[in-house]
């Protein structure tokens, strides 16, 4: 009787120590990993070897790549093997929890990470008692609390107590024309700290993730930037005296005002020559309901009051005698002052021009004092149009000079000592040590990924998917590492980017297109549809403007009907959906960096050649870019000439001087689209020499 209370008493004993006999500890290495608070993990791992000092311990140092699991087993509290496994962990990639599919599902795990889940997929078990341990003074604590909670597990935050974030050095850039930076300054909000931006427009400023900087001008509004980790703060300064905004406000360049011309009445002259305000406002503005000239223009003609445009006023026309009326004249024809307009009829009239300012009266004497409005009939405007085309008709047509058109060879001092290197882990523990003073330039990761993608694909997407561990806030970088992945066809890869481009910016309707082609390239072709279908109809997201990515959707989802139409519910297609207009072929340009100025040039057979502008030249465009958030652009080449077209790519710089984010355009050509010998071809452009001029795709249209 007494050995069976004994053996009951040993087997008791035993219960207790197999209760903690297993336990594993799941080690983020992802990179941003590496700035734990290794001392406090390690003081709460003593703590329970002390109390379980008898186990077995799986040690799993895991990244959303890999999980490289070893076992351990610890006699009497020593656990020095596991320490020593933990100390020499190498820090790289993004996290991701999918791949811990080897811990101890009856055993504990202590799951030590800071939260920052960047490669979100399904989550495994993770043991019968988990406990989910931060250290960070950085971290996503709603996702470590979730972490524990839909695990029924515990959460346990090692982050000292009063911690904070430290202070970074922000770099920024005001971006515009004719900007008095020294009229600028720039602080933080709630703080003494202030500076004032640099000759180039660039400034830095000490901040945290979370304040607020503030750019003011006096007399005006002041605007207010977040401060978000790693982020350059960009902001488009459009300084008349009145206005000043975080996105671009319509301005036209010097040099395109240099060249533009009006009708003065006594003829035209340049418009930067003329010495008075102008506005202009073109037919298709006017109020479509009415019957008179003056009903058609009102409360359109800013700085115009008045009911009757004959007896309106011009902001800034002011005399003490006399009357203050403007002057109207009709197809260069001027009409008695305050005499009636209304047997004019609005729908004859192609512009109005307002011209303010006194120095009017210069050309049209006193009876100009109120101001001077221009019409002008859509007769005339015909008239000017056809005399121009006979004008251009006359001249000589100007042939492109392709001899500038090179390969520029991309060359770094980090990737020629890497080229040194025997062999590919010799080569990666360069890269451990290369990168050290280089964690800040998003172009080296980029380069870095582009090396290896050739040699280890598992090195180079932990090297890519560092991106988004360290510059997860700049759009740039993270449209690369996009655009990368899918030329490589690591297609898992981009639908990670795409989702995090989502995430970290859910205001750029180019976040839903690069999300949706994502989709497609990972087969879930049903999923794609749907997302392009609410980008055509808006109903993706209601309050955002879809209008300038709207055709090329369109054109996806004719593509995918016309491929897998019989694996897709269509219900919510259209019929125009159903059908391909036959092209030549359909280009889709596509860039990483809104920065970045470049120009298209599309050379038909007859070397005629037509420009496409990504620069200053063309203001409301680069509004509209920042205002909505896209960056891509359709074209067509249909009919014409045939034989052999060309289209190339010159790069002409980058606005912000200081700028390290990559710089890449990504071309998806479509030759014979919407025809039976349709096919597509994917490549990319690496701009970085200024001036260089490269051949983007040649097409020949008379073979078919």
């Amino acid at each position: 009787m007494i050995k069976k209370i004994l053996l009951l008493v040993v087997m008791c004993s035993y219960a207790l120590v197999l209760g903690q006999d297993k336990m594993t500890i799941a080690w983020d290495v992802s990179l941003s990993m590496q700035n734990r608070n290794i001392d406090k993990e390690f003081e709460f791992l003593d703590k329970y070897f002390q109390k379980y000092p008898n186990t077995r311990a799986r040690v799993i140092l895991f990244n959303g790549i890999q999980a490289n699991e070893r076992d351990f087993t610890i006699q009497n509290g020593q656990w020095e093997g596991v320490k020593k496994e933990l100390s020499e962990a190498i820090y790289d990639g993004a996290t991701g929890y999918h791949t811990l599919t080897k811990v101890f599902l009856d055993g504990t795990t202590f799951l030590f990470t800071d939260g920052i889940e960047n490669m979100e997929e399904d989550l495994p078990p993770l043991g019968k008692q988990l406990y989910v341990i931060n250290s960070r003074v950085k971290n996503n604590l709603k996702n470590l609390q979730f972490l524990a909670l839909s695990n029924k597990g515990r959460f346990v935050n090692l982050k000292p107590p009063g911690a904070t974030v430290k202070e970074e050095l922000i770099n920024g850039f005001i971006h515009g024309l004719d900007v008095p930076l020294e009229a600028v300054t720039i602080r933080v909000k709630d703080s003494k700290k202030k500076t004032r931006p640099n000759e180039d427009g660039s400034f830095q400023i000490m901040a945290v993730p979370g304040d607020i900087v503030v750019i003011e001008v006096a007399g005006i509004d002041p605007v207010e930037k977040l401060v978000s980790q790693n982020e350059e703060l960009n902001v488009w300064l459009e300084y008349e005296g009145i206005e000043l905004g975080e996105v671009m406000l319509e301005k036209k360049k010097e040099e395109e005002e240099s060249s533009e011309e009006i009708n003065t009445g006594i003829g035209k002259q340049k418009k930067r020559n003329v010495g008075y305000g102008i506005t202009t406002l073109e037919s298709e503005d006017f109020n479509a309901a009415a019957t008179t000239i003056s009903e058609a223009l009102q409360g359109k003609l800013p700085g115009v009051r008045g009911t009757n445009i004959e007896t309106s006023l011009i902001r800034g026309q002011t005399t003490l005698v006399g009357n203050n009326f403007p002057l109207i004249i009709l197809d260069d024809v001027p009409l008695p002052i305050g005499q009636s307009t209304d047997f004019i009829s609005p729908g004859s009239i192609a512009s109005v021009t307002v011209l303010k300012g006194f120095a009017a009266t210069v050309i049209y004497g006193s009876q100009a004092q109120g101001g001077a409005i221009l019409l002008k009939t859509k007769m005339m405007a015909e008239r000017e149009r056809r005399d121009l085309q006979n004008l251009e008709a006359k001249k000589v047509v100007n042939k492109y000079n392709d001899s500038n058109l090179d390969a520029p060879v991309y060359n770094k001092s980090y990737l020629t000592q890497l080229a040194q290197e025997s062999d590919v882990l010799s080569a990666y523990t360069l890269y451990l040590n290369q990168r050290k003073a280089l964690l800040d330039n998003p172009t080296y990761f980029v380069d870095l990924f582009e090396y290896f993608s050739t040699k280890n694909t598992r090195i180079a997407k932990s090297i890519g998917y560092s991106v988004l561990e360290r510059h997860s806030n700049n759009v740039g970088a993270l449209r690369t590492l996009l655009f990368k992945a899918r030329e490589k066809g690591f297609y898992d890869m981009e639908l990670h980017f795409a989702k995090a481009i989502v995430e970290n910016y859910p205001n750029r309707i180019q976040s839903y297109f690069d999300l949706a082609m994502a989709q497609k390239s990972n087969g879930n072709l049903q999923v794609a549809l749907d997302l392009f279908l609410g980008i055509a109809d808006g109903s993706i997201r209601p309050d955002l403007d879809f209008n300038p990515i709207l055709k090329t959707a369109n054109q996806e989802i004719r593509n995918l009907l016309d491929d897998h139409k019989d694996q897709l519910e269509i219900s919510k297609t259209q019929v125009t959906h159903l059908e391909k207009e036959a092209l030549e072929a359909r280009i889709v340009f596509d860039w990483s960096n809104w920065d970045s100025d470049f120009e298209f040039i599309f050379i038909s057979p007859s070397e005629n050649y037509t420009r496409w502008k990504h620069t200053m030249d063309n203001p409301e465009r680069l509004k509209d870019e920042l205002e909505k958030g896209y960056s891509q652009e359709e074209f067509e080449i249909s009919g014409g000439d045939k034989g052999i077209w060309r289209v190339i790519v010159k790069y002409l710089g980058n606005r912000n001087q200081k700028s390290n984010v990559p710089e890449y355009i990504r071309c998806l050509v479509q030759y014979n689209y919407g025809k039976e010998n349709e096919r597509t071809e994917e490549f990319i452009i690496h701009l970085f020499k200024e001036g260089s001029e490269q051949l983007a795709f040649s097409l020949d249209t008379l073979s078919g």
